[in-house]
C-alpha cells in the first residue's frame, strides 16, 4: 500500500506519519521501518518524541545520514568499481571546512595564472558557488558537463563569462579528482557514488529488500530528484509506504528540492489522503496569507481580513525596533507566553539582537535567536580562543581586530571598558605582543589588582609559546585554565567544543592531502574562521524556547521543527532588499541546475520571478503557523542610514 498524506502546514501530515511508525512499532516493529526526514533538527525531534513499549532498531536519517551510513556498510561494492586511488576499508566523509579549504586552494591556483580575473566574487567566494555547483549537480542527476552547459546558458554569450565558466569546470572536476583518489568524500561525491555505484547494484538491492517492509518520508516537496529517486527504489521494495506532501510551499530550491517532480513522481501515483485546515494557523491568517502571494505573483489588491494588528513605520530603524519592542511588551503583560511571539527578519542583525534583549531584559523577559550559521566567532567564548591562539603564535602572522581583542580582554581579564580598549589598542600597536607594563606606562593606569591580574595572563600565554604546540591541546588548555572559571553556559561549551571538533577533523582531512599545504594547519585553520568560514551550527532543545521571545529568519523559522506555531508574528524590515535576495550567484545558479527545469533560459524577469515566487512562499507558509495576528513593521533607513527600497513594503501598503 501506497499512501500519501497531502495537506498544508500544520494540516497534521506529520503526526499522522508518526501515528503510522507507533503502528507498525506495534505490529510489527521499528527494527525494518526506515522513516526519511528533511534534516537532522527533524531526526532529532522525530527521535525525542518516540514513545513505545518495546523499540527495536530505529532507523530514523535525513537522506544524506542514510547514504554516509549505506556507504560506510557498503563501501566495498564501491571500492571494486573505482579505478585507482588508495585503497581503504572505509571512506573518509569531509565536512563543510575542508572540503571549502581545498576548493579555495584550486581556485587560487587558477587566479594566479590569470583566470578569473573578471568575476568579481573573493577567493573564497568563488570556491563556496563551485561547492555548490558539484552539490546541485549530483543532487539532480547531471553530470558535471552537463552542468556547466546549463550554467552557460546565464553568459548570454558573454565570452568572458564563458571562459569563468570553463575554468569553473576545470577546477570542478579537478576537486572531484583528488578526492576520489583520496577516498575523502563530500557532500556531491557522497551523492554521486551512492547513485551511480549502489543504487543500481543488485546485491545493494537485495540488501534493501531483506532490511525494510516498511518507508516513511515527510516533507516530500523538500526533498531533491535524488532523494526522490531513493524513495522510489524503496518502495519497490516494501510492503507499506506513507508520504506526506505539502502542496502550497516549495521551500528549499535553492537548496535543491523539487517539488513539482515530487508531486509528478508521487502525489498522482499514490492513494491520496487530502488534509484540509490547519492546527497551527487562524483562517484569517490562512486568507491573507493566500492573497499575499497572489498579490506578490500578480501585483493585486489585498484584503488584510482584519488579521493586521498593527503597522510600525518609523524612520530610523532604532527607532522602529524599539517601538517593536513595546509592542511585544505590552502582549507579554497581557498574558501572551514569550515563545508565542516571533519576530521575522531578512537581516537579524547584532544591532537588533542587542538592541531588543536590552528592552526585554528591563523588563524580565529574554530573546533566544534561531538564526542558523552563525559564525563561530559570535560566541564570545569561541572568538576567545582563536584571539588567545593568535597572541600565542604571533609567528603565524595573523591578525584579529581590535574589537575582538578588546572583547576577549574583557572577558578574560575582568576590567572594565576603558582599561580593555586601552590595553588592546597597546597590543595591536606592539603587533599583537602583550606589552611589558613598566616599559608601556600601563601599570598605573591599569592600577595594581588588575596589572597583577593581566601579569599572570602574559606568562601564562609566554608559557604556552615555550610548549610543543597542537592546536587542539591549545584548545582544551585554555578553556581548562582561563574559560572555564568564567562560568560559560551550555552555548558557550557547545561553541567551544565545536571549534575543537572542527580542527581535528580538518586535520584527519589534511593529512590525505599534505601536498597541499607548507604551513602549520593550525595556523590556516584559525585564518579560515577569521575569514568566516566556519559556521556554527546552533543546536536547540525544546526547552529552550520556554519563557523566550523568538527572533528568526524566515528560513530558519520555518525549518525549527519544535516550533509548531506562535500567536503573534511580527514581520520587520518591510523595505530591505533582503526580503527579494535572489539565490543566483556569478557562477552558480539552482534555478539552471534544477531538473525540473526543461525549457532552459535565464534573464531578468525570469530572475525577478523566481525571487518573487520565493518570497510568496515564505509568507504563505510562515502565515501558516500564526493563530492570532500579524505584526508589520518599517524604517526608511537601514542600520547604517541608507535608504531602503525593498517592494514587500510596497505590496503591503496595498493592505
Amino acid at each position: 500500500m501506497e499512501t500519501i498524506y497531502v495537506g498544508p502546514t500544520g494540516s497534521g501530515k506529520t503526526t499522522k506519519l508518526y501515528q503510522k511508525y507507533k503502528e507498525i512499532a506495534q505490529q510489527a516493529s521499528t527494527d525494518d521501518c526506515l522513516v526519511l526526514l528533511n534534516d537532522a533538527t527533524s531526526v532529532r525531534d522525530w527521535r525525542r518524541k518516540i514513545d513505545l513499549e518495546s523499540i527495536g532498531s530505529l532507523h530514523i536519517y535525513s537522506y544524506f545520514s542514510f547514504l554516509q551510513q549505506e556507504l560506510k556498510r557498503y563501501w566495498d561494492l564501491i571500492e571494486e568499481e573505482l579505478v585507482g586511488g588508495r585503497k581503504v576499508l572505509e571512506p573518509l566523509f569531509m565536512t563543510v571546512e575542508p572540503a571549502h579549504y581545498l576548493m579555495s586552494k584550486l581556485v587560487e591556483k587558477e587566479r594566479e595564472k590569470g583566470y578569473f580575473i573578471d568575476v568579481k566574487s573573493t577567493m573564497q567566494q568563488i570556491a563556496v558557488q563551485l561547492i555548490d555547483n558539484l552539490n546541485h549537480a549530483a543532487l539532480n542527476g547531471l553530470s558535471l558537463t552537463e552542468a556547466k552547459d546549463r550554467l552557460l546558458i546565464s553568459a548570454g554569450g558573454d565570452q568572458d563569462k564563458e571562459e569563468a565558466y570553463q575554468v569553473a569546470l576545470k577546477v570542478m572536476k579537478g576537486f572531484r579528482r583528488l578526492c576520489l583518489e583520496r577516498r575523502c568524500l563530500d557532500y556531491s561525491l557522497l551523492v554521486e557514488l551512492y547513485n551511480q555505484y549502489l543504487l543500481p547494484n543488485r546485491e545493494y538491492y537485495q540488501s534493501l529488500v531483506e532490511r525494510y517492509n516498511y518507508v516513511i518520508v515527510d516533507d516530500l516537496e523538500r526533498m531533491t530528484p535524488a532523494g526522490q529517486e531513493l524513495v522510489m527504489k524503496l518502495m519497490e521494495v516494501v510492503d507499506d509506504s506513507y508520504l506526506a506532501f505539502n502542496p502550497e510551499t516549495s521551500l528549499g530550491k535553492f537548496f535543491g528540492s523539487a517539488p513539482e517532480l515530487a508531486r509528478e513522481r508521487f502525489v498522482d501515483n499514490c492513494e491520496q489522503v487530502e488534509l484540509e485546515g490547519s492546527y497551527t494557523a487562524s483562517e484569517n491568517a490562512r486568507e491573507l496569507a493566500r492573497q499575499l502571494a497572489e498579490g506578490i505573483s500578480a501585483d493585486g489588491e489585498i484584503d488584510s481580513t482584519g488579521f493586521i494588528q498593527q503597522q510600525i513605520r518609523t524612520e530610523l530603524r532604532g527607532d522602529m525596533i524599539a517601538e517593536v519592542a513595546c509592542e511585544v511588551i505590552e502582549l507579554l503583560q497581557a498574558g501572551v507566553e514569550a515563545n508565542r511571539i516571533a519576530l521575522i527578519t531578512p537581516y537579524p542583525d547584532k544591532v537588533l539582537d542587542f538592541t531588543l534583549s536590552k528592552y526585554l531584559k528591563q523588563e524580565d523577559y529574554s530573546l533566544l535567536s534561531l538564526t542558523k550559521n552563525r559564525l563561530l566567532l559570535d560566541n564570545p567564548f569561541a572568538q576567545a580562543l582563536v584571539v588567545l591562539t593568535v597572541l600565542t603564535k604571533p609567528d603565524w602572522g595573523l591578525d584579529v581586530s581590535q574589537s575582538a581583542l578588546f572583547q576577549t580582554l574583557n572577558l578574560i581579564l575582568e576590567f572594565d571598558p576603558v582599561r580593555s580598549s586601552l590595553l588592546a589598542e597597546k597590543i595591536k600597536e606592539n603587533d599583537l605582543r602583550l606589552p611589558d607594563l613598566e616599559q608601556s606606562g600601563l601599570r598605573a593606569k591599569l592600577g595594581f589588582q588588575r596589572a597583577e591580574k593581566y601579569e599572570v595572563f602574559r606568562d601564562w600565554l609566554f608559557n604556552q609559546r615555550k610548549n610543543d604546540f597542537q592546536l587542539e591541546y591549545f584548545f582544551r588548555a585554555a578553556f581548562g585554565n582561563l574559560l572555564s572559571s568564567l562560568v560559560p553556559d551550555e552555548d558557550d561549551m557547545l561553541a567551544c567544543r565545536q571549534l575543537i571538533k572542527s580542527f581535528v577533523k580538518f586535520k584527519e582531512v589534511m593529512a590525505k592531502f599534505k601536498d597541499f599545504e607548507e604551513r602549520d594547519l593550525g595556523a590556516r585553520f584559525i585564518e579560515m574562521i577569521n575569514e568566516g568560514t566556519l559556521a556554527a551550527e546552533l543546536l536547540y532543545r525544546p526547552e529552550d524556547l520556554e519563557d523566550q521571545v523568538i527572533v528568526a529568519t524566515p528560513y530558519t523559522f520555518l525549518s525549527f521543527s519544535y516550533l509548531e506555531d506562535v500567536d503573534y508574528l511580527f514581520l520587520l524590515d518591510l523595505s530591505s532588499e533582503l526580503w527579494l535576495l535572489g539565490s543566483s550567484k556569478e557562477l552558480s545558479n539552482p534555478h539552471l541546475l534544477s531538473k525540473e527545469e526543461e525549457e532552459l533560459e535565464w534573464n531578468d524577469l525570469i530572475d525577478q520571478s523566481l525571487r518573487k515566487e520565493q518570497l510568496a512562499n515564505y509568507l504563505q507558509s510562515m502565515l501558516s503557523k500564526v493563530k492570532e495576528g500579524l505584526y508589520i513593521a518599517d524604517s526608511d533607513l537601514n542600520s547604517r542610514g541608507w535608504e531602503q527600497t525593498g517592494q514587500l513594503a510596497q505590496w503591503i501598503e496595498k493592505i
